[in-house]
């Protein structure tokens, strides 16, 4: 990522995105976009924790994606652009048995791949 935007994963259930917060003097009690998430992972899951595209698209240089896991049915790890606040894409499928609490994406450019992994130790890789 860029570094201009700070991502939180509340239990609160809201993912809250921050831009330019390093610029900003005083206490920050808003964020730039709040996109309303379920992250009530309950006792016996890992908590959610969202991670960025390590490397912004040449395609899309104002494209700041990150993927988290969801509690949503059917099983899904979702994909948001960061810039803009919005869900660009749920992942969904047969591999997906269970809630994907730590999610990331493979650097490289050429292709979109994330993976996620659940509590019991399962790999599910998405392309």
């Amino acid at each position: 990522p860029s570094g201009k935007q700070l991502l939180t994963t509340t239990m609160s259930d809201n993912l809250d995105i921050f831009t330019d917060f390093h610029l900003n003097t005083g206490v920050v009690t808003k964020p730039t976009h709040r996109i309303r998430h379920n992250n009530q992972t309950g006792r016996w899951l890992s908590t959610f924790m969202a991670q960025w595209h390590p490397s912004i698209s040449s395609s899309s240089p104002n494209e700041e994606l990150f993927v988290v896991g969801s509690m949503q049915q059917p099983r899904t790890m979702q994909i948001f652009d960061g810039s803009k606040g919005e869900l660009v894409r749920g992942i969904q499928g047969d591999a997906l048995t269970a809630v994907v609490s730590r999610c990331c994406f493979h650097p490289s450019v050429e292709k979109l791949i994330a993976a996620g992994g659940n509590s019991s130790g399962r790999v599910t890789v998405a392309r």
